[in-house]
This record gives C-alpha cells, sequence and structure tokens, in this order.
C-alpha cells in the first residue's frame, strides 16, 4: 500500500508539480495580465516546455546512443527538468524576483482568476458550470473503470514499456520483438510521446501499460477541457455594449463534453480517440494539438482587436504579442511530438489562421512570427528525410 502512495505521488510531482513550476519560471514570457497569467495558462506553459524539452534530448538520444539510450534519456531529461523545477518554486515563492518585478507583478503571478469569476457568476451560470464538471468528471471515471483496449496498442504501449524495462527507444520491433535498429517506421520512432509514456512509468515505478491506459485519461481529459474552456473565454466574452456573452461560456462546454460523449458514431471520430485511445499521438495532436493552436490565433485577433479599439478605424495597423509567437512554436514542436503528421498538419493550420490574421492585421511581421514558430518543423521533417537516407547514422557512425 505504501508503494503504490509512493507511486503516486511520484506521478503527481512528474506530471503536475514539475511542469506547473516550469511554467512559473517562464511565464514571464506570457503578458502581465491576471488574465493572461492564471495558474492553468502557467501550467500548460511549463507543460509545453516540458515536453519540448524532452523532444530536444530523447531524439539525438533516440538516434545517436546505440546502448541503454533510454535510461541515458531518463537521467538527462530528469536531472534538467528538476532543476528547471527547483528554479520555478524558487521564483514563485518569493526567491527569485528582481527589483523590477513590483508587488503587483507578484500577485499577476499567482493569480486565480476564476475565484473572482465564480462569486461573479449568476446561479444559473453556476449551475451549468457544475453540470459540465460532473460530465467531465464522468468521462474520466468511466475512462478509468473501463480502461478500453485498442489494437494499436500491441505497437504504441509496447514501445513505452520496452522503453521502460530495457532501456531501449524504438529499436526493438513490438510485433516481432527482435531489433530492428531504427531501420524502419521512422515516422513511429520521431512521435517520442511514447517514449515521454515511458519516461513518466520509469520515474513513478508504475507500469507502463497502467500509465497509459489509466493514468493519462485522468491527465488530459481535464487538459483539452481547460483549453476548450480558454477559447470559449474568448469567442464568448462580453461585449462593450455590456451584453452578457460570458454566461454562454459554460453552455459552450456542455455541447463539447456532450458532442465527445456521443461522437462515437466511428471509430475514427475525435471523439472516440478522446475517450477510448486517450495515450495515443494521434489523439493528443488532434485534442490538444489542433484547439491549442486555434486558442493561440484567437489571442492574437484578440490583441488585434484591442488594439483598433484604442487606435481607432481599420486602417490601422495592429500589433501581435510575440508571447503568443513563443507558444505557438511551442505547440508546433509539441504536435511533432505526438505524431509525424502533425509536424505537417499543425504548420499547415497555423499558416491557413496566419493568412487570416495578416489580412485582418495588416502588419507584414505576423509572416515573419510565424515562419519563425515552424522552424521546429522544418528541423523536425529534415532528420526525418536523414533518417529515411540513412545520412544521420552514415554521418555519426
Amino acid at each position: 500500500m505504501l508503494q503504490i502512495a509512493w507511486s503516486v505521488v511520484r506521478l503527481i510531482f512528474w506530471m503536475v508539480a514539475v511542469p506547473f513550476f516550469i511554467g512559473q519560471l517562464f511565464n514571464f514570457i506570457l503578458p502581465n495580465d491576471k488574465k493572461r497569467r492564471t495558474f492553468g495558462i502557467t501550467y500548460l506553459l511549463g507543460l509545453l516546455i516540458y515536453f519540448a524539452v524532452f523532444e530536444v534530448i530523447s531524439i539525438p538520444c533516440m538516434i545517436l546512443i546505440k546502448y541503454d539510450a533510454f535510461k541515458y534519456c531518463t537521467w538527462i531529461y530528469g536531472v534538467i527538468c528538476v532543476v528547471l523545477a527547483v528554479l520555478g518554486a524558487c521564483r514563485y515563492f518569493g526567491f527569485l524576483f528582481t527589483e523590477k518585478e513590483d508587488e503587483e507583478a507578484r500577485k499577476i503571478k499567482t493569480s486565480l482568476d476564476y475565484v473572482s469569476d465564480l462569486k461573479s457568476m449568476k446561479i444559473d451560470t453556476k449551475i451549468y458550470f457544475g453540470i459540465f464538471i460532473a460530465l467531465v468528471f464522468l468521462q474520466m471515471v468511466m475512462s478509468l473503470v473501463y480502461a478500453p483496449f485498442d489494437g494499436d496498442d500491441a505497437y504504441y504501449v509496447v514501445q513505452s514499456l520496452q522503453a521502460q524495462q530495457l532501456d531501449v527507444m524504438n529499436t526493438v520491433n513490438p510485433y516481432l520483438g527482435r531489433s530492428n535498429l531504427l531501420s524502419h517506421e521512422y515516422r513511429h520512432a520521431l512521435a517520442v510521446i511514447t517514449m515521454w509514456i515511458g519516461f513518466v512509468a520509469k520515474v513513478s515505478g508504475v507500469h507502463a501499460t497502467i500509465v497509459a491506459h489509466s493514468v493519462m485519461p485522468l491527465f488530459v481529459i481535464p487538459l483539452v477541457y481547460f483549453v476548450y474552456y480558454q477559447i470559449a473565454k474568448v469567442l464568448f466574452k462580453d461585449k462593450k455594449d455590456g451584453t452578457g456573452r460570458k454566461e454562454l461560456v459554460p453552455v459552450f462546454m456542455i455541447f463539447i463534453t456532450l458532442l465527445m460523449m456521443f461522437g462515437n458514431v466511428s471509430i475514427n471520430t475525435p471523439a472516440t480517440f478522446l475517450l477510448m485511445r486517450t495515450w495515443q499521438g494521434k489523439t493528443l495532436f488532434c485534442s490538444l494539438g489542433l484547439p491549442m493552436i486555434l486558442w493561440i490565433f484567437l489571442l492574437m485577433f484578440e490583441d488585434v482587436e484591442k488594439v483598433r479599439e484604442v487606435q481607432g478605424g481599420l486602417k490601422e495597423t495592429a500589433k501581435v504579442a510575440a508571447p503568443w509567437w513563443i507558444m505557438l512554436t511551442l505547440v508546433n514542436m509539441f504536435s511533432g511530438m505526438c505524431t509525424a503528421l502533425g509536424a505537417g498538419i499543425g504548420a499547415a493550420f497555423a499558416a491557413l489562421l496566419t493568412l487570416i490574421l495578416l489580412i485582418v492585421s495588416k502588419r507584414k511581421t505576423v509572416v515573419l512570427g510565424a515562419a519563425v514558430s515552424v522552424i521546429p518543423n522544418i528541423v523536425y521533417v529534415g532528420i526525418y528525410l536523414l533518417l529515411q537516407r540513412g545520412l544521420l547514422h552514415t554521418i555519426f557512425n
């Protein structure tokens, strides 16, 4: 029993505490606004950095280290993340504040605007939020209790398990049980989300299959709805004439949860993937990656609207805040980490939204921001092509 409790503590540490404190270390990236620098958004930023660091470390380890690659990856990644988390904790508790950061900025860093929002809500709005939370909780419980099996587990989950137990990184074919030394399926190998699940399993002492089937749904499902909640807050913000559109946010969220709960009309729908194949990279890309890209661009459009309200007139150009381009870069890295196709589809989706943003803002600099944000995608595709042609192994061997 004590061993189980200790494993749960380690899971919470590596999946909740470490990303949150990493976010606290880097949340100066976010605008100095209590509505943009909340606990939730700070955690999301930290999680994206957490994933990005893993991708940067794991891919070179997988390609360049022949034996015990995962052991080296685990140690390097674990030490770096713990150091970043400790620095973030020091900053959070006030030990790393500079003289330029006044008391107001300190309050913003630890802002929980949800509490004030809850107090100002009408009774019916609170009831709607209660229904939404109950539906999300139901989905989490059902995913945990039923733990649905999927045929792809024979590949994806086994890769995580092999990493945990054999310290290998995509070098043993799960179907044949023999070494292939990355000789095939590079698009699966570069989608290192399976290795991250293996890392969580390794450092927590929990079987990789349990992490995939039982832990990941409890982690991913509320995170997905948090992103949709952020989208809803932008879409249904109050109008200048005082119209209370914010009250539609919980209604929108209930609608989204019902779509997910009753979306199993095919094995290929996003709803089916979210609730029945939660741990797979393609699920994370569709359920988290694409909505995050949409959310970031909605924030950019919101910035454009605010500038125009101040400057007046449609002829004025509007500046887009740099933090959103940084966030978009991190999301692009996360997309490639989930699935190789994410590197291309995510970039294409961002390019489409950038075109719309360019027309709305009338600033050519948005093209530069978008170009910088897809650099990780270009590097990712370059590594994939080099692996396919065997050039990387030729260079380093």
